[in-house]
């Protein structure tokens, strides 16, 4: 009896509800469709041979020989426009649940082709979202409010649903804020509490409500230590086999709170959406009990009608037979290794490298490789601005940032105006690297072409790429300005 007890119990750590996981197929089907419209507005920028990194340039500089991609395919504007459109209609068929795993595995491809054709512009949340998706795949999210559903109508007996699948689900929540905790290594982390002034510092990414805080030091000490060791130990919580949903509610609200006040301070891109929408998996059945009739009734009339749709085509038909929940012997052994390996991974990372070299392209091939190093192991202090410096046919310097005025190194006002979204900002992150130099002259000839196609009246024959680096230094002081000539560029006659 007190061994049956025991057993339950461990199974409750990984015990998820087919409810909270329907919801968070659809909440993280809206995040890719999000993410897939703000890509698709500099898709020429970033995805095709006329802009930043030209495939040539990619299979040069940041290719990695076990990686793919169905947009290396071409570079014309036109095709990757039409990966992106078929990309868009199979999230749709997730965010409905057709075909749930079939396009789980496709979804999850196109993300993996998206993720590799730039790795200029990939962030954390990148990272995280195509994670969530690869072990959704051997998830059963589309076992309610879905049209799988209305095809193969469920039992509803229970909602319970347990499988490795689960436990890595909650594993890789775990691994996120744990090893990105143990990565903040420096004193700015874990003596001097000072990584949060730093942070803020960032003129590119810190938002109004950040600069309100900046100057109360304490605060941010006392936040940097919160920050600290809430991703230590409060996710770890989720391990405790006793009192499971109260301690799943206490890491849920703990982690919403933390990303909301990142997302309050700082623009943190896509990653705070996704950090809390991968908590709704976690909601226990208590809480769902609640939530499911509010929930059901205002999804289940659009699934139903969806369904009825797809009905009507001749190899759609209802079938009332009960699709099958227990997770197959061969899927559990392969979420159970791939587990396994990406706790090695991660392991590697904090410097306990356990994957030997003759395996790593198992991560590199399905990009299970992830590291956590957000603000880590201490706060990037190398802060600035762009300066787009262009010279008119009439000898004029006019800075293509600011929109054709004229150019002025002194600082802005609020630096983040200038940056056009979270992509460029941390493309100009890494193009500032001088590892990067290799492609910055595809920038400079993307920038100058682009303003000279949409002003003709003011075209330039020369673009300079400048960046004025402010490196931040303690109590609230900054090194002299440095003016890096970064790349420079000419017109075709």
């Amino acid at each position: 009896m007190r061994e049956d007890f025991l057993i339950q119990s461990v199974r409750s750590v990984y015990r998820l509800d087919l409810r909270a996981l329907a919801l968070l197929r659809i909440t993280l089907s809206l995040i890719l469709l999000m993410d897939l419209i703000f890509r698709s507005a500099d898709l020429k920028a970033f995805y095709t041979g006329f802009g930043v990194l030209p495939v040539e340039a990619l299979y040069q500089f940041h290719w990695n020989p076990f990686y793919f991609s169905l947009l290396t395919t071409s570079d014309n504007y036109y095709i990757q426009s039409i990966w992106f459109l078929l990309n868009i209609i199979s999230v749709f068929c997730l965010l409905v649940g057709y075909r749930t795993r079939l396009f789980t595995v496709i979804v999850w491809i196109f993300l993996i082709s998206v993720h590799n054709r730039t790795p200029l512009i990939m962030q954390a949340g990148d990272h995280l979202l195509r994670m969530l998706l690869f072990w959704a795949i051997f998830l059963p999210w589309g076992y309610l409010l879905s049209i799988d559903a209305q095809r193969h109508p469920p039992p509803r007996k229970t909602f319970s649903f347990i499988s490795f699948a689960g436990l890595a689900y909650l594993c890789q929540i775990v691994f996120l804020y744990y090893f990105s905790a143990l990565l903040k290594s420096s004193e700015e982390w874990r003596s001097e509490f000072t990584a949060i002034y730093y942070a803020l510092s960032i003129d590119q990414i810190v938002r109004p409500i950040g600069e309100w805080m900046y100057p109360h030091y304490e605060l941010l000490k006392a936040m940097t230590a919160g920050v600290y060791y809430v991703e230590l130990i409060l996710p770890l919580l989720l391990f405790v086999p006793f009192y499971h949903a109260w301690l799943r509610m206490l890491v849920i609200v703990g982690t919403v709170l933390l990303q909301l006040g990142i997302f309050a301070t700082l623009n943190a891109g896509l990653f705070t959406a996704i950090s809390i929408v991968m908590m709704v998996g976690l909601l226990p059945s208590s809480v769902m009990d609640k939530l499911w009739p509010k929930v059901s009734i205002r999804i289940e009339p659009l699934t139903e009608n969806l369904g009825k749709l797809f009905f009507r085509f001749p190899n759609f038909r209802k079938n009332k037979s009960r699709r099958r929940l227990k997770p197959a012997l061969a899927s559990e052994i392969i979420v159970g290794l791939s587990l396994l390996y990406v706790l090695a991974w991660n392991m590697g990372t904090v410097g306990r490298k356990i994957i030997p070299d003759s395996l790593l392209w198992i991560g590199y091939l399905f990009k299970l490789e992830q590291h956590w190093a957000m603000f880590a192991p201490t706060v990037f202090k190398n802060d600035g601005w762009f300066i787009y410096q262009g010279t008119t046919e009439d000898g004029r310097m006019i800075d293509l940032l600011r929109k054709g005025a004229a150019v002025d190194y002194d600082k802005p006002a609020r630096v983040a105006d200038l940056v056009k979204n979270d992509r460029w900002r941390k493309y100009g992150e890494n193009i500032i690297m001088k590892s990067n130099s290799q492609v910055r002259p595809y920038l400079c000839n993307f920038l100058l072409n682009e303003w000279n196609s949409a002003h003709p009246d003011q075209s330039i024959h020369q673009l300079e790429i400048i960046y004025m680096h402010e490196e931040t230094l303690p109590e609230y002081r900054t090194a002299d300005v440095e003016r890096w000539e970064l790349c420079e560029c000419t017109a075709s006659p």
